[in-house]
């Protein structure tokens, strides 16, 4: 249609150039008015057919994005090319379109932007007849005009507060919530503020290194804490400090509210004289001052009303260089007593203990040696088998060291490891096996309860992420003993609980605990009589048994044998010891009670026969709920 326009326009010049040399005026004038008639039809064609474009914004739009909402803006502005990325050109042209139409010139496409938007694009052009000329339409075109607002700013608490502030750290020291009402509010400048309260002085720019203000995640702004940043308040030299983050276009849309959150990042390191003014009855606050700067939609600027009074952070102290806090304790799954079988053929690894390395704040450490290790025998019959003792990070070996210096009767060692990297972040904790190495037993070799091994703890050392010296020690932990044997049996727990039953005069005399676990037999046949075991009666609280008695064993997947079951090598059997009480004899009705299996004796030849070992090691978990039971009426 434009094609054609211009088409009639050139026609009318030519036409214009012959007629005009043998016409006469009014000849002329007539066929002007016919001629403009014409481009009045086809104007009025063109306005048609664009009222099919219309284009309608209803999402706001901001820099950085790219859609299709964006190249119609681009488009409707003149920008190009139209890409569909908000970038310079179109916050350009935007910031150009908002001082036109009388709104604050952030460059952001939101509720009052999109309105005059709307108004000039989205609502179809008035149709001019094609017989007609042209008219001014005399309705009114419908935008929201921009309106005066208020800002108002309370108290919020940080995320993550802290009352000691270390050098080379970042901390969110305060925080605000924002409320726009009456028109979207956009914030200029925050005002950030260092007060040093007693009687001592301390300039901000010996401790900090900058200050940030943030919404949630995302930083929008940062201010160097250098001196020439500062400006002195009136409370005095070394006492008041004022920082102004400008160049801010933060927008709260009317009614609603967001949270600015003040972060402080400290100087890598702070002299000893500082931090002593600053501690105990010294200390300092960081305030969000009452001169913020904002703006409305109606573009009047205000300084002052935000708030009825300071946003205050703190009280803090502050302290050098935070060092790392290294915990070293028991794992919740440390190894019980347990048998340990060898082999004849080649070497064992087996678990004796698992600890805890626990950094309890924000700073990581990295380790690369540890000793004041004490490793102890049982039987001194023991040593030539213990060939290494080893550090593992889950399913990674960390480091390998052989027991050293044996004193005189060869029952203990030192062990000590270097030259390895264990790094344990801020704020974590990493579960470390210490296993020992078992070597090739020989075929005469039988096991018994002397012939056991234990292990200390060992005391950690490294460097922290603030570069500082770090040690951990597990001083006082113990493991439980591994039980070393070539033919034994192994035990895992299935079940252990314990219920109560009676009479009709006394429902609860009777306790009834059954304990259940699986038996392996490893490098020969195993026997187990069905009167071998043993159990404590214990009242919770108590290590002492109320009463040790005899229970009753049965077992499934064994050979049934003379007085008891036969577990073949290589086979598991899954085992019950089961014992009842009665509460008429040795119960105290105001008490709790459980059952723990004390001793279970099995043979390697059969059911009685001299080689046998009684078991009462390992048991610590075989220990059923505790129940209440009442004394017989």
């Amino acid at each position: 249609m434009s094609k054609k326009l211009i088409a009639l326009v050139l026609a009318v010049t030519f036409a214009f150039s012959f007629v005009a040399k043998g016409a006469t005026v009014e000849e002329l004038q007539a066929q002007i008015a016919a001629l403009m008639a014409q481009i009045q039809t086809l104007q009025a064609q063109l306005g048609q057919q664009t009222t099919t474009t219309g284009a309608c914004f209803t999402m706001d739009l901001k820099l950085g994005m790219k859609n299709d909402d964006v190249k119609t803006l681009q488009i409707k502005l003149g920008v190009t090319p139209a890409t569909g990325y908000f970038g310079p050109l179109t916050l350009a042209a935007v910031k150009k379109f908002q001082a036109e139409n009388g709104i604050p010139t952030t460059g952001y496409v939101g509720p009052l932007t999109r309105t005059a938007l709307n108004s000039k694009f989205c609502a179809p052009p008035p149709t001019v007849p094609p017989t007609t000329a042209p008219t001014t339409s005399t309705t009114p075109t419908t935008s929201v005009a921009p309106s005066y607002g208020t800002l108002s700013v309370t108290s919020y608490p940080v995320s993550n507060p802290q009352t000691t502030l270390n050098a080379g750290q970042t901390y969110e020291v305060v925080a605000a919530q924002f409320k726009a009402t009456g028109s979207d509010i956009t914030v200029k400048k925050i005002p950030v503020r260092f007060i040093v309260n007693g009687g001592s002085s301390a300039f901000p720019w010996t401790v900090f290194n900058s200050f940030s203000v943030w919404e949630g995640s995302t930083k929008l702004a940062e201010i160097s804490a250098a001196q020439t940043n500062a400006i002195e308040n009136t409370n005095g030299f070394g006492k008041d400090y004022t920082y102004n983050i400008s160049g801010l276009n933060w927008v709260i849309p009317n009614g609603q509210q967001k949270v600015l959150t003040v972060k402080a990042t400290l100087a890598p390191s702070i002299s000893g004289t500082v931090i002593n003014a600053l501690k105990g009855t010294y200390n300092f606050n960081i305030n969000l001052d009452t001169n913020i700067v904002y703006t409305d939609t109606a573009g009047v600027t205000y300084t002052t009303g935000a708030m009825t009074s300071a946003i205050t952070g703190g009280p803090f102290t502050l302290s050098d260089v935070k060092t790392a806090d290294i915990s070293v304790t028991t794992a919740a799954d440390n190894p019980y007593d347990s048998n340990v079988v060898g082999s004849i053929s080649g070497t064992t690894r087996f678990d004796l203990m698992k600890i805890l390395l626990k950094a309890n704040n924000e700073i990581g450490a990295t380790f690369n040696s540890a000793d004041s290790v004490t490793l102890t025998l049982g039987n001194s019959a023991l040593k030539p088998y213990i060939t290494a003792v080893e550090i593992w990070d889950g399913n990674t070996l960390v480091q390998s060291a052989a027991p050293t210096n044996w004193n005189t009767n060869n029952t203990t060692s030192t062990v000590s490891w270097s030259n390895f990297t264990l790094p344990v972040a801020g704020n974590s904790s990493k579960e470390l096996t210490i296993k020992v190495q078992l070597g090739q037993l020989d075929s005469s070799w039988q096991g018994d309860s002397t012939k056991y091994v234990t292990i200390t703890a060992p005391a950690f050392h490294g460097i922290d992420s603030n570069s500082n010296l770090v040690n951990a020690n597990g001083t006082g932990l113990t493991s439980n003993k591994a039980f070393v044997f070539y033919k034994a049996p192994t035990f895992a727990l299935n079940t252990a609980t314990f219920t109560s039953s009676g009479t009709q005069t006394n429902a609860y005399r009777y306790g009834n605990a059954k304990i259940v676990f699986s038996v392996t037999a490893n490098n020969d046949d195993i026997y187990l009589g069905s009167g071998s075991a043993t159990v404590d009666l214990l009242k919770v609280g108590t290590t002492t048994p109320t009463v040790t008695n005899n229970a009753v064993l049965s077992c499934t997947g064994a050979t049934t044998v003379t007085n008891g079951y036969r577990v073949s090598n290589g086979t598991s059997a899954t085992c019950e010891v089961d014992y009842t009480v009665d509460a008429s004899s040795t119960i105290s009705s105001a008490d709790y009670y459980q059952v723990k299996i004390n001793t279970l004796t099995w043979y390697l030849n059969s059911v009685g026969s001299a080689s046998n070992t009684a078991q009462n090691w390992g048991w610590d978990n075989y220990i059923t709920n505790p129940i209440k039971l009442v004394n017989a009426q």
